[in-house]
């Protein structure tokens, strides 16, 4: 996928592990944070996941179904 040729945001999911270092980073095509969200909820199951967009961070996905924090 060539996220260059893309009109919509390209978010970041950052599968966090235990110590708060960054697993594994997922990009994200989607048209509103809402939806980055819902997907980025997909990475959740193992670890915390962190959204972002560029530098704004959007939300943080808590280990074991804890609401999502919301920025």
């Amino acid at each position: 996928m060539d996220v260059s040729l893309t009109s919509h945001p390209v978010y970041r999911a950052y599968v966090i592990d235990p110590n708060g270092g960054i697993l594994i980073a997922h990009a994200l095509i989607c048209q509103s944070d809402d939806e980055a969200i819902s997907k980025a909820k997909e990475y959740a199951t193992g670890n915390a996941v962190e959204l972002w967009d560029r530098g704004r961070k959007i939300a943080f996905i808590p280990l074991g179904g804890a609401p999502c924090v919301i920025f």
